[in-house]
């Protein structure tokens, strides 16, 4: 995450935590001086995580937390956020690997695809249909394929962070 990014996890954070001690000063341009250097540290400990994960990881540490997170709480989130994604990729990969089951068994396309999930459904019409996992001069399934567009397309849906207009502290 960038400086900017990093800015806009810090509003949802003062929206979440009003009366935290390190978000009350005489006045907006007070605020942004007492935080400019804790943005800074923020941002150079959690550069390797994107920002989409960082959006999705406040929100879980706005539901755990009493007080605001520590770097070290955000980034267990953050951790936890890359391993839901992992895993429910894998798990839209199995479904799609049986729909390629399904019609050897004499299923329409149509009807495996019927069958899976509607992000999984989404990320194969996303590569060109059921037959872009299994192309008939290769004996591999496309996993990467599949796990790039499903993540592309996981991330293409906005969080919708609470709290509309934010304050900007820049």
């Amino acid at each position: 995450m960038n400086r900017a990014e990093m800015t806009e996890i810090f509003a949802v954070l003062m929206v979440a935590y009003p009366n935290a001690e390190m978000f009350r000063a005489e006045s907006q341009q007070a605020l942004k001086e007492r935080l400019a250097p804790t943005i800074t540290l923020w941002t150079t400990c959690l550069q390797d995580i994107d920002f989409w994960t960082a959006q999705k990881a406040v929100i879980r540490v706005c539901k755990t937390c009493k007080f605001p997170p520590t770097i070290a709480e955000m980034r267990e989130a953050a951790d936890g956020v890359s391993e839901e994604v992992r895993l429910e990729i894998e798990s839209a990969c199995m479904k799609a690997r049986n729909a390629l089951r399904w019609l050897q068994d004499g299923e329409s396309e149509e009807e495996a695809i019927k069958r899976l999930p509607a992000r999984t459904q989404k990320t194969i019409e996303a590569m060109g249909g059921i037959r872009a996992f299994s192309p008939p001069d290769k004996p591999m399934f496309n996993f990467d394929g599949f796990r790039q567009t499903y993540e592309r397309l996981l991330r293409s849906n906005p969080v919708g962070l609470p709290g509309g207009e934010r304050k900007k502290l820049t």
